[in-house]
This record gives C-alpha cells, structure tokens and sequence, in this order.
C-alpha cells in the first residue's frame, strides 16, 4: 500500500514563462461572428480572458494559497491521487469528501474547506477532503482504460481509508455527482450520507404521456431537449473522440480558455445579465490548472469511459440531500428524483448554477452543514 505522503505545488518558472509567450503571441480567428454568444465564445470575450491571464494574473499567489492548506497524494491502483485535506480542530468533526467535475477542479472548494473545518459555534464540524479526480490537477493520468465513475469510486473510498476515514459523507456535483452516487451506491456501509448539487437522471421514455406530468416535469423535459439540442456538442466530442480535440487545446492556452470559459459562461447563473459573474481571476485559476499540469486531455477521457462503460444505476438508500440552483444544467424534478434516492433533504435555490461552490459557497455551505443536522436528527451521525 502506498503511504499518504505531503504534497507541495511548485510550478517550474520555465512553464510560466512558456505559457505567458504563447499567450502573447496566440493567433486569433478571423472574427465572422461578432460578439454573439450564439456562435460559442466570442472572439472579443476570449481576447480578454486571455489578455487578463497574461498580464494580471498571478499563478504564484494561487499556489501559495493552495499550499498553506495541506495538500497529500498517494498512489491507489497505479494513479497517484492528490487531495486537499483540510482536518478540523473539532473531536466531533464529521469527514466530507467533496468531489468536483469538468470543466472544474478541486480549487472550486478553496472557499468552503476551511469554514467547513472550523464553523461558528452551534455549527457542524467537517474534516473537509477535496481530491482532484484521476486525470485532473495534480493527480495522475490514468494509464489503463476504464477509469469510469464506479472505478472512480473505489479509488476516492480507498483514498478516505488511507486517510482515517472509515465512515464519511460525500458531496458532489457534474462528475462529482456520479462518482459521489456511485459510493453511495456500492460502499453504503462507508457513506455516511450523500450532497448533491446536480441530481441526474433520465428523461421519461418518449411513449409517455406528456398530459400525466406535472407542469415542473414538463419544464425538465423542455430544459432536457434543449441543452440536448443547442448545448451537448462537447459532450458528442469528448465522449467519442476525446483525444482529438485534445491535441489542439494541449498546445494552444488561447483555445484552452475559449473552450473552458464558454462552459463557464452558458453554465453559471449570470444574474439575468449578458455578463459572466465569477470574476476571471477564478476562471482563469482553473484554466491555468489544466494548462499547467496538461491535463486537459485526460479529464475529457472520462466522458468516454463512462461512455463506453456505463454504470448500472439502481437506488440509492443511503441519506440523499439535494440542494437545487436555477442555472444548474439538470435539474431533475423531486418526484423523480425520489425514484433514485432516499430523499431527505430537497432544497430550492434562487440564485446559482453547476459550479455552485463557487458561485454561491454560502448557500452550499449552508446546505451541507443542514444536510448533517437532519442527518443527526434521524440518527444517522451522533449530533
């Protein structure tokens, strides 16, 4: 077994400066398309991104905040994992495994995992873990094929076990979603109750009589066959053939922003505005990690994993919360979500959308530590 080892993030100063170069030399399109989101990232809005990631952001500041929290890796069935583990000063402190998604990473819980470690008085106490996925970040890329959200599961379990954590709650969104379900579903001895800010599943089959459902299950449909139509070509490309696109954005940091900042773009909740809220120093935190660690390609590999070796789902009995944000990319309908999991918790938000622990870390924070009160009151965890 592979010891738990401390990890520092130290970036050569050769990869700065190379990526700077690059930026300041990128060879824009020839702008056909104004500055229409309708097309995909618009030249006017890339140019930007980029000029900011050149010459105003600083990737040695992100780097010294990742690293005055504690950071591990460790090496499970061949992959080094890295995590963020941030433990609580508090001997009732509840462990939290916090799984991010794609196009995220685990910098999307900078923000959460030290209130959660060392909450006001009368609040929960989490031992907040943060692990970047096989294939993203700072964790290895994964030599063998079929790393799809079930195998992903062992793994992140097996990590908790190195770290002490027998028995813990896991929290979720995109990927992180799936990968956290699938704990729930064949570890439910280990998990203690499961978070989620994007409950998937599936569409009723098309024989079915639209007049049967209720006005919210109408609207999900409508959402569903809309961002199917209009908003899932990355999907189509990265689960047939990711390693195509791979190539370009491996080489171009331009195109790399173009890519990611559109997902950021369509899927955060813009507050009734044309404008992107999550300010592009963040943006670009998260670009830059995949730049840097050149993990671009390998995080696309999972839509073809879990593509090509699909999981079966079943129900869930473990404890499940859903905390639910306007913008959220699937926002499935309580009374089908019920189907799936053992609903204890089903909030509603007004603000927010798929990258909610870092648009609105106040509401998912809020949420969690409701989440291990109602645990606590049905017994699950001792209060």
């Amino acid at each position: 077994m592979s010891a738990i080892q401390p990890f520092e993030v130290k970036i050569p100063e050769e990869a700065l400066a190379d990526l700077k170069a690059r930026l300041k030399s990128a060879r824009w399109i020839t702008d056909g398309f104004g500055a229409d989101w309708a097309y995909g990232a618009p030249l006017p809005f890339v140019k930007a991104l980029c000029e900011h990631w050149q010459s105003r952001f600083d990737w040695r500041a992100l780097e010294t905040r990742i690293n005055q929290l504690s950071n591990i890796t460790t090496e499970i069935e061949g992959v080094p994992i890295h995590a963020v583990h941030r433990r609580s000063r508090s001997p009732d402190a509840l462990p939290l495994l916090l799984i991010h998604g794609w196009p995220g990473s685990f910098l999307e819980f900078l923000d959460l995992v030290t209130p959660l470690a060392e909450p006001p008085t009368g609040e929960p106490a989490f031992h907040a873990i943060a692990p970047s996925l096989p294939g993203y970040g700072f964790s290895g890329i994964p030599a063998r094929p079929g790393l799809n959200p079930r195998a992903i599961a062992g793994i992140l379990v097996e990590l908790m076990e190195r770290l002490g954590y027998p028995r813990f709650i896991v929290q979720g969104g995109d990927w992180g979603s799936l990968v956290a379900s699938e704990i729930a579903r064949h570890y439910p001895a280990r998990c203690i109750g499961l978070h989620l800010n994007m409950v998937g599943g599936s569409p009723p089959p098309p024989h079915a009589n639209a007049a049967e459902l209720s006005r919210e299950e109408q609207q999900w449909v409508a959402d569903f066959k809309q961002f199917k139509n209009k908003g899932s070509g990355y999907y189509a490309v990265q689960s047939t053939r990711p390693a195509t696109p791979a190539h370009a954005l491996n080489d171009s940091p331009a195109g790399l922003a173009a890519w990611i900042g559109e997902k950021f773009y369509y899927w955060s909740d813009r507050l009734g505005t044309d404008v992107l809220q999550i300010p592009f120093e963040r943006l670009i935190g998260n670009i830059a990690l995949y730049w840097l660690t050149g993990t671009i390609g390998s995080s696309m590999r999972l839509y073809y994993e879990h593509t090509h070796r699909p999981s079966e789902p079943h129900y869930v009995a473990v404890p499940t919360a859903g905390a639910i944000f306007p913008k959220e990319l699937i926002k499935l309908p309580r009374a089908w979500a019920e189907k799936l999991y053992n609903i204890v918790q089903w909030n509603v938000f007004d603000r927010g959308g798929h990258f909610a622990a870092m648009e609105v870390p106040d509401l998912l924070l809020a949420d969690i530590r409701r989440f291990a009160k109602t645990l606590a009151l049905q017994g699950d965890i001792k209060a």
